[in-house]
Protein backbone atom coordinates (compact mmCIF):
# COMPACT_ATOMS: atom_id res chain seq x y z
CA UNK A 1 0.00 0.00 0.00
CA UNK A 2 0.88 3.59 -0.89
CA UNK A 3 0.31 6.67 -0.09
CA UNK A 4 -1.38 8.68 -2.77
CA UNK A 5 1.32 11.38 -3.94
CA UNK A 6 3.86 13.74 -2.06
CA UNK A 7 4.43 15.64 -0.44
CA UNK A 8 4.94 19.39 -0.83
CA UNK A 9 8.33 20.71 -0.17
CA UNK A 10 11.07 19.37 -1.75
CA UNK A 11 12.41 18.84 -5.89
CA UNK A 12 9.53 16.45 -6.65
CA UNK A 13 7.17 19.78 -5.87
CA UNK A 14 8.76 21.72 -8.28
CA UNK A 15 6.80 23.34 -11.37
CA UNK A 16 7.65 20.61 -14.29
CA UNK A 17 8.89 18.11 -12.22
CA UNK A 18 8.59 14.52 -12.76
CA UNK A 19 5.58 13.05 -10.23
CA UNK A 20 7.63 12.21 -7.17
CA UNK A 21 7.56 8.04 -6.17
CA UNK A 22 5.25 6.42 -4.07
CA UNK A 23 6.39 5.07 -0.57
CA UNK A 24 5.99 2.18 0.67
CA UNK A 25 3.22 2.62 3.07
CA UNK A 26 0.05 4.00 3.67
CA UNK A 27 0.11 7.38 5.32
CA UNK A 28 -2.01 8.93 8.27
CA UNK A 29 -1.93 11.70 10.43
CA UNK A 30 -3.62 12.62 14.09
CA UNK A 31 -6.50 14.57 14.76
CA UNK A 32 -5.47 17.89 17.36
CA UNK A 33 -6.71 18.19 20.43
CA UNK A 34 -9.80 20.90 21.13
CA UNK A 35 -7.52 21.82 24.31
CA UNK A 36 -4.13 22.43 26.41
CA UNK A 37 -4.45 19.22 28.32
CA UNK A 38 -2.50 16.79 25.40
CA UNK A 39 -0.43 17.10 22.86
CA UNK A 40 0.60 20.72 22.79
CA UNK A 41 -1.18 24.11 23.52
CA UNK A 42 -4.13 24.58 21.01
CA UNK A 43 -7.27 27.50 20.97
CA UNK A 44 -9.36 26.26 23.40
CA UNK A 45 -12.29 28.15 22.00
CA UNK A 46 -14.97 26.69 19.08
CA UNK A 47 -13.84 28.54 16.39
CA UNK A 48 -9.86 28.62 16.82
CA UNK A 49 -10.09 24.72 17.13
CA UNK A 50 -12.04 24.71 13.78
CA UNK A 51 -9.19 26.65 12.21
CA UNK A 52 -6.46 24.58 13.78
CA UNK A 53 -8.51 21.35 12.69
CA UNK A 54 -8.60 22.64 8.88
CA UNK A 55 -4.86 23.30 8.65
CA UNK A 56 -3.84 20.33 9.78
CA UNK A 57 -6.35 18.88 7.37
CA UNK A 58 -5.33 20.25 4.23
CA UNK A 59 -1.80 19.28 5.52
CA UNK A 60 -2.68 15.50 5.87
CA UNK A 61 -3.38 15.74 2.30
CA UNK A 62 -1.04 17.60 1.12
CA UNK A 63 1.18 15.02 2.52
CA UNK A 64 -0.41 12.32 0.85
CA UNK A 65 -2.09 10.63 3.89
CA UNK A 66 -5.42 8.99 3.54
CA UNK A 67 -7.19 8.86 7.09
CA UNK A 68 -6.67 10.95 10.44
CA UNK A 69 -6.14 8.89 13.65
CA UNK A 70 -9.01 10.15 16.08
CA UNK A 71 -8.30 9.91 19.79
CA UNK A 72 -11.05 9.34 22.33
CA UNK A 73 -9.89 11.10 25.59
CA UNK A 74 -12.33 11.79 28.32
CA UNK A 75 -11.04 15.35 28.98
CA UNK A 76 -10.78 16.07 24.47
CA UNK A 77 -13.76 16.93 22.10
CA UNK A 78 -16.16 13.77 21.45
CA UNK A 79 -14.13 11.73 18.81
CA UNK A 80 -17.38 11.23 17.02
CA UNK A 81 -17.84 15.07 16.63
CA UNK A 82 -14.09 15.61 15.77
CA UNK A 83 -14.48 12.73 13.00
CA UNK A 84 -17.12 14.22 11.77
CA UNK A 85 -15.53 18.07 11.62
CA UNK A 86 -12.45 16.25 9.76
CA UNK A 87 -14.74 15.26 6.87
CA UNK A 88 -16.30 18.65 6.66
CA UNK A 89 -12.39 19.61 6.35
CA UNK A 90 -11.08 17.47 4.29
CA UNK A 91 -11.74 16.09 0.29
CA UNK A 92 -10.61 12.56 1.00
CA UNK A 93 -9.52 11.98 4.73
CA UNK A 94 -11.74 9.25 6.45
CA UNK A 95 -11.06 9.38 9.95
CA UNK A 96 -10.00 6.33 11.95
CA UNK A 97 -12.60 6.95 15.15
CA UNK A 98 -11.32 5.72 18.63
CA UNK A 99 -14.32 3.39 20.23
CA UNK A 100 -13.73 2.26 23.84
CA UNK A 101 -15.25 -1.24 24.20
CA UNK A 102 -16.89 -0.81 27.43
CA UNK A 103 -17.87 2.47 27.28
CA UNK A 104 -19.71 1.78 23.72
CA UNK A 105 -23.16 -0.12 22.30
CA UNK A 106 -21.81 -1.92 19.07
CA UNK A 107 -25.79 -0.95 17.37
CA UNK A 108 -24.79 2.76 17.81
CA UNK A 109 -21.30 2.44 16.80
CA UNK A 110 -22.59 1.02 13.45
CA UNK A 111 -24.65 3.38 12.88
CA UNK A 112 -22.81 5.95 13.51
CA UNK A 113 -20.24 4.90 11.04
CA UNK A 114 -22.97 4.12 8.30
CA UNK A 115 -24.72 7.68 9.00
CA UNK A 116 -21.26 9.87 8.21
CA UNK A 117 -20.43 7.45 5.71
CA UNK A 118 -23.19 7.91 3.91
CA UNK A 119 -23.19 11.68 4.16
CA UNK A 120 -19.55 12.20 3.48
CA UNK A 121 -18.87 9.37 1.06
CA UNK A 122 -16.14 8.13 2.92
CA UNK A 123 -15.59 5.28 5.01
CA UNK A 124 -14.83 5.88 8.15
CA UNK A 125 -13.05 3.33 10.43
CA UNK A 126 -13.38 2.08 13.94
CA UNK A 127 -9.84 1.90 16.46
CA UNK A 128 -11.40 -0.10 19.18
CA UNK A 129 -9.70 0.40 22.53
CA UNK A 130 -10.40 -1.68 26.28
CA UNK A 131 -9.26 1.66 27.55
CA UNK A 132 -5.36 3.21 28.72
CA UNK A 133 -6.52 3.54 31.80
CA UNK A 134 -8.70 1.04 34.09
CA UNK A 135 -9.79 3.74 36.56
CA UNK A 136 -11.79 5.91 34.03
CA UNK A 137 -13.62 3.09 33.15
CA UNK A 138 -14.81 2.26 36.52
CA UNK A 139 -15.60 6.26 37.34
CA UNK A 140 -16.90 6.75 34.01
CA UNK A 141 -19.78 3.78 34.68
CA UNK A 142 -18.50 1.13 32.54
CA UNK A 143 -19.10 -2.42 32.46
CA UNK A 144 -17.09 -3.62 35.31
CA UNK A 145 -14.59 -6.61 33.45
CA UNK A 146 -11.56 -7.92 34.86
CA UNK A 147 -8.58 -6.60 33.22
CA UNK A 148 -7.68 -10.38 32.19
CA UNK A 149 -10.79 -10.47 30.11
CA UNK A 150 -10.70 -6.91 28.50
CA UNK A 151 -9.25 -8.09 25.33
CA UNK A 152 -11.58 -10.58 24.57
CA UNK A 153 -14.66 -7.82 25.25
CA UNK A 154 -12.90 -6.14 22.34
CA UNK A 155 -13.09 -9.11 20.38
CA UNK A 156 -16.82 -9.42 20.81
CA UNK A 157 -17.44 -5.79 20.51
CA UNK A 158 -15.71 -6.11 16.77
CA UNK A 159 -17.65 -9.25 15.44
CA UNK A 160 -20.97 -7.62 16.89
CA UNK A 161 -20.49 -4.32 15.30
CA UNK A 162 -19.38 -6.19 12.11
CA UNK A 163 -22.29 -8.41 12.29
CA UNK A 164 -24.69 -5.03 12.61
CA UNK A 165 -23.39 -3.05 9.57
CA UNK A 166 -23.94 -6.80 7.57
CA UNK A 167 -27.58 -7.29 9.09
CA UNK A 168 -26.42 -10.20 10.78
CA UNK A 169 -27.77 -11.20 14.09
CA UNK A 170 -25.11 -11.58 16.86
CA UNK A 171 -24.83 -13.25 20.31
CA UNK A 172 -21.81 -13.13 22.31
CA UNK A 173 -20.87 -13.37 26.37
CA UNK A 174 -21.72 -9.33 26.62
CA UNK A 175 -23.19 -8.40 22.98
CA UNK A 176 -26.73 -10.32 21.96
CA UNK A 177 -28.41 -7.81 18.93
CA UNK A 178 -30.85 -9.09 16.00
CA UNK A 179 -30.88 -5.50 14.75
CA UNK A 180 -31.40 -4.71 10.42
CA UNK A 181 -28.26 -3.39 9.13
CA UNK A 182 -28.08 0.43 9.76
CA UNK A 183 -26.60 1.23 6.48
CA UNK A 184 -28.26 4.39 4.13
CA UNK A 185 -27.94 2.59 0.67
CA UNK A 186 -30.96 3.42 -1.33
CA UNK A 187 -32.79 0.75 -1.94
CA UNK A 188 -32.89 -0.03 -5.87
CA UNK A 189 -37.10 -0.46 -5.20
CA UNK A 190 -39.46 -0.79 -2.91
CA UNK A 191 -40.02 -4.30 -0.59
CA UNK A 192 -42.64 -6.17 -1.72
CA UNK A 193 -43.03 -7.00 2.05
CA UNK A 194 -41.77 -5.66 5.27
CA UNK A 195 -38.35 -6.82 6.31
CA UNK A 196 -36.15 -5.92 9.02
CA UNK A 197 -33.40 -4.92 6.67
CA UNK A 198 -33.99 -2.70 4.09
CA UNK A 199 -30.34 -2.81 2.25
CA UNK A 200 -27.41 -5.40 1.78
CA UNK A 201 -25.59 -3.72 4.28
CA UNK A 202 -22.43 -0.84 4.11
CA UNK A 203 -22.27 1.73 0.94
CA UNK A 204 -20.24 -1.00 -1.29
CA UNK A 205 -16.86 0.28 -1.45
CA UNK A 206 -16.80 2.10 1.75
CA UNK A 207 -16.45 -1.20 4.22
CA UNK A 208 -15.30 0.51 7.36
CA UNK A 209 -11.86 -1.20 8.74
CA UNK A 210 -11.32 -2.05 12.07
CA UNK A 211 -7.91 -1.28 13.62
CA UNK A 212 -6.53 -1.73 17.62
CA UNK A 213 -3.65 -1.15 19.61
CA UNK A 214 -1.49 -4.21 19.56
CA UNK A 215 -1.63 -5.95 23.40
CA UNK A 216 0.39 -8.53 25.53
CA UNK A 217 -2.56 -8.88 27.40
CA UNK A 218 -4.78 -11.77 27.81
CA UNK A 219 -7.54 -12.36 25.42
CA UNK A 220 -5.41 -10.46 22.32
CA UNK A 221 -4.90 -13.82 20.26
CA UNK A 222 -8.91 -14.40 20.18
CA UNK A 223 -8.98 -10.14 19.35
CA UNK A 224 -6.20 -9.73 16.50
CA UNK A 225 -7.46 -11.81 13.76
CA UNK A 226 -10.65 -10.15 13.61
CA UNK A 227 -8.69 -7.04 12.93
CA UNK A 228 -7.69 -5.23 9.72
CA UNK A 229 -4.73 -3.77 11.47
CA UNK A 230 -3.16 -3.39 14.29
CA UNK A 231 -1.96 0.33 16.28
CA UNK A 232 1.92 0.20 17.59
CA UNK A 233 3.77 3.24 19.09
CA UNK A 234 7.76 3.19 17.24
CA UNK A 235 10.00 1.41 19.19
CA UNK A 236 13.58 -0.15 18.42
CA UNK A 237 14.17 -1.87 16.18
CA UNK A 238 14.83 -5.18 17.64
CA UNK A 239 12.06 -4.76 19.98
CA UNK A 240 9.46 -3.73 16.72
CA UNK A 241 11.23 -7.00 14.96
CA UNK A 242 9.67 -8.83 17.59
CA UNK A 243 6.55 -7.60 18.28
CA UNK A 244 5.88 -7.82 14.68
CA UNK A 245 6.54 -11.49 14.63
CA UNK A 246 3.99 -12.02 17.36
CA UNK A 247 1.54 -10.46 16.20
CA UNK A 248 1.80 -12.71 13.18
CA UNK A 249 1.49 -15.34 15.11
CA UNK A 250 -1.70 -14.35 16.82
CA UNK A 251 -3.25 -14.24 13.67
CA UNK A 252 -2.65 -10.61 12.73
CA UNK A 253 -2.56 -10.38 9.30
CA UNK A 254 -3.69 -6.57 8.19
CA UNK A 255 -0.25 -5.55 8.96
CA UNK A 256 1.12 -2.67 11.29
CA UNK A 257 0.08 0.82 11.54
CA UNK A 258 3.46 2.72 13.47
CA UNK A 259 3.07 6.08 15.64
CA UNK A 260 5.77 7.95 15.44
CA UNK A 261 6.50 11.41 15.93
CA UNK A 262 8.76 13.15 13.17
CA UNK A 263 11.40 16.08 14.06
CA UNK A 264 14.03 16.57 11.13
CA UNK A 265 16.29 19.32 10.02
CA UNK A 266 19.15 19.79 7.39
CA UNK A 267 21.57 18.65 9.86
CA UNK A 268 20.90 16.28 12.94
CA UNK A 269 22.26 18.98 15.47
CA UNK A 270 19.43 21.50 14.37
CA UNK A 271 16.63 18.65 14.72
CA UNK A 272 17.95 17.61 18.38
CA UNK A 273 17.96 21.29 18.98
CA UNK A 274 14.63 21.55 18.02
CA UNK A 275 13.39 18.52 19.52
CA UNK A 276 14.83 19.76 22.93
CA UNK A 277 12.86 23.32 22.43
CA UNK A 278 9.28 21.83 21.49
CA UNK A 279 9.17 19.49 23.72
CA UNK A 280 11.84 19.01 26.50
CA UNK A 281 8.95 19.14 29.20
CA UNK A 282 7.87 21.53 31.97
CA UNK A 283 6.77 21.13 35.90
CA UNK A 284 3.02 20.99 34.12
CA UNK A 285 4.17 17.98 31.65
CA UNK A 286 5.45 16.12 34.32
CA UNK A 287 2.04 16.46 36.15
CA UNK A 288 0.19 15.62 33.08
CA UNK A 289 2.46 12.66 32.37
CA UNK A 290 1.78 11.32 36.35
CA UNK A 291 -1.43 12.03 36.48
CA UNK A 292 -2.21 10.11 32.73
CA UNK A 293 0.28 6.92 33.72
CA UNK A 294 -1.32 6.52 37.08
CA UNK A 295 -3.35 2.98 36.70
CA UNK A 296 -2.39 3.08 33.10
CA UNK A 297 -2.99 -0.45 31.63
CA UNK A 298 -1.84 -0.08 27.98
CA UNK A 299 0.55 -2.34 27.25
CA UNK A 300 1.85 -0.02 24.72
CA UNK A 301 2.12 3.08 26.98
CA UNK A 302 4.08 1.27 29.41
CA UNK A 303 6.37 -0.59 26.71
CA UNK A 304 7.34 3.52 25.82
CA UNK A 305 7.55 4.18 29.79
CA UNK A 306 9.96 1.26 30.22
CA UNK A 307 12.23 2.44 27.32
CA UNK A 308 12.07 6.25 28.31
CA UNK A 309 13.61 4.94 31.53
CA UNK A 310 16.04 2.67 30.07
CA UNK A 311 17.44 5.42 27.61
CA UNK A 312 16.86 8.34 25.97
CA UNK A 313 18.10 7.78 22.33
CA UNK A 314 17.68 4.14 20.84
CA UNK A 315 19.13 3.73 17.21
CA UNK A 316 20.80 6.25 17.03
CA UNK A 317 17.79 8.96 16.37
CA UNK A 318 14.81 7.35 18.27
CA UNK A 319 13.99 10.04 21.07
CA UNK A 320 12.39 9.04 24.35
CA UNK A 321 13.22 12.33 25.90
CA UNK A 322 10.03 14.28 25.65
CA UNK A 323 8.47 15.82 28.42
CA UNK A 324 5.00 13.92 27.72
CA UNK A 325 6.57 11.13 26.90
CA UNK A 326 3.96 7.93 27.71
CA UNK A 327 1.07 10.32 26.55
CA UNK A 328 3.17 11.10 23.38
CA UNK A 329 4.72 8.46 21.22
CA UNK A 330 9.02 8.38 21.05
CA UNK A 331 9.81 10.81 17.96
CA UNK A 332 12.29 10.34 15.42
CA UNK A 333 14.71 13.21 14.91
CA UNK A 334 17.63 14.00 13.08
CA UNK A 335 18.90 15.13 9.33
CA UNK A 336 16.17 14.47 6.67
CA UNK A 337 17.74 11.84 4.97
CA UNK A 338 18.57 10.06 8.68
CA UNK A 339 15.08 9.88 9.84
CA UNK A 340 14.02 8.70 5.87
CA UNK A 341 16.74 5.85 6.15
CA UNK A 342 15.08 5.36 9.45
CA UNK A 343 11.67 4.84 8.49
CA UNK A 344 12.26 2.76 5.36
CA UNK A 345 14.38 -0.01 7.89
CA UNK A 346 10.60 0.43 10.31
CA UNK A 347 9.10 -0.31 6.88
CA UNK A 348 11.28 -3.42 5.90
CA UNK A 349 10.94 -4.82 9.37
CA UNK A 350 6.51 -4.63 8.88
CA UNK A 351 5.34 -1.24 9.13
CA UNK A 352 2.54 -1.24 6.50
CA UNK A 353 1.03 2.41 7.58
CA UNK A 354 2.94 5.39 8.82
CA UNK A 355 1.23 7.56 11.27
CA UNK A 356 2.86 10.68 12.02
CA UNK A 357 2.16 12.04 15.49
CA UNK A 358 0.90 15.54 16.07
CA UNK A 359 3.55 18.04 15.82
CA UNK A 360 3.56 20.67 18.67
CA UNK A 361 3.09 23.02 15.32
CA UNK A 362 1.47 22.64 11.82
CA UNK A 363 4.90 24.09 10.90
CA UNK A 364 6.35 20.80 11.69
CA UNK A 365 4.80 19.14 8.56
CA UNK A 366 6.82 21.15 6.22
CA UNK A 367 10.10 19.10 7.62
CA UNK A 368 7.42 15.67 7.69
CA UNK A 369 7.46 16.42 4.06
CA UNK A 370 11.10 16.62 3.55
CA UNK A 371 11.42 13.33 5.14
CA UNK A 372 8.82 11.64 2.70
CA UNK A 373 10.29 12.63 -0.10
CA UNK A 374 13.70 11.73 0.91
CA UNK A 375 12.17 8.33 1.41
CA UNK A 376 10.21 7.70 -1.62
CA UNK A 377 13.12 8.71 -3.64
CA UNK A 378 15.38 6.26 -1.59
CA UNK A 379 12.66 3.87 -2.11
CA UNK A 380 12.79 4.39 -5.54
CA UNK A 381 16.64 4.21 -6.11
CA UNK A 382 18.56 1.31 -7.13
CA UNK A 383 20.11 -0.86 -4.53
CA UNK A 384 23.80 0.00 -3.43
CA UNK A 385 26.40 -2.59 -4.14
CA UNK A 386 27.33 -4.52 -1.06
CA UNK A 387 29.69 -2.22 1.70
CA UNK A 388 27.90 1.32 0.34
CA UNK A 389 24.95 3.19 2.10
CA UNK A 390 24.28 5.73 -0.04
CA UNK A 391 23.80 8.08 3.21
CA UNK A 392 25.65 11.62 3.17
CA UNK A 393 28.57 11.40 5.73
Amino acid sequence: MTAHVPHGTAAGSAPGAPPPAPLPWRLWTVCPSHGTGFAGAHPADGPGYLRLLGEHCAWAERLGADAMLVYDFWQALDPWTAAQEVLARSRALEPVVAVTAPLSRPATVARRVSSLSYLHGRAVHLNIVAGARGTDLGLLGADPTPPDERQLRCAEFAACVRAVLAGRPHESTHYRVHAPSPSLSPSPSPSPSPSPSLSPGPLSGRTPRLYAPASASPGFDAFAPLLDGCLVMAKPYDRLAAETARLAEQGATGGVALIVGIVARETSRRAREAAVAAYGGSRRDALLRKLFTDGLTSTQHRATLDLAERSEWHDDCLWYGAGRVGIDTPKLVGGYREVADALLRLAALGMTTLVVDLPADPAEYAHVARVLDEAALAAAAPAAPAGETGRPA
